[in-house]
């Protein structure tokens, strides 16, 4: 009889590891939020695990996972694939009036909130399967020669291309 209650375990007392169940919805939601924000297509490029993240140029931002599982989620973007991203979204919102200083913090206001976006409807999804966490606010970062994720994480690497060019979901639990 105690076998069977291993078996019937709630979803949330398990440890999930880091595998489809735990990195499918941060893809389904890039497409989705991406798709809704700015109407371009997203398709799957690349799967791919190394250790940890190290961004020798680039945008993007960094979100804390906590609960059920923990980690670290990097969204990168080259600069242009981001600005036009951005640009992409923040378009209505754009008249004649729009100073250029007004319109980079648009742009980097954009990019926050669709990783907000993305990440919010990955972590539901998850939650949807049992595995409850929650998000950090995310981090902006511009930058050279940044370590992103600690070298000692395995991190999954998932490589997703738009019509304005690639850009990589990094997805670190431990």
């Amino acid at each position: 009889m105690p076998a069977a209650l291993t078996k019937n375990k709630p979803a949330e007392v398990l440890k999930p590891a880091m595998d489809a169940r735990t990195v499918n919805p941060f893809i389904i939601a890039a497409v989705n939020v991406i798709r809704e924000n700015t109407g371009l297509t997203v398709a799957r490029q690349t799967i791919s695990v190394q250790n940890g993240k190290f961004s020798p140029s680039g945008t993007g931002l960094v979100i804390d996972l906590n609960g059920s599982i923990n980690g670290k989620i990097v969204y990168e973007f080259s600069r242009g694939v981001a600005a036009r991203i951005s640009q992409k979204m923040v378009e209505k919102n754009i008249n004649i009036s729009t100073s250029a200083l007004d319109f980079k913090e648009m742009l980097n206001s954009a990019i926050q909130e669709l990783g907000n976006q993305i990440s919010g409807k990955a972590i539901t999804l998850l939650a949807e399967s049992g595995v409850r966490c929650s998000i950090s606010p995310p981090q902006f970062y511009l930058g050279q020669d940044l370590q992103l994720i600690h070298p000692q994480l395995k991190t999954i690497v998932l490589v997703l291309r738009t019509e304005f060019g690639n850009f990589s979901i990094n997805v670190a639990i431990y």
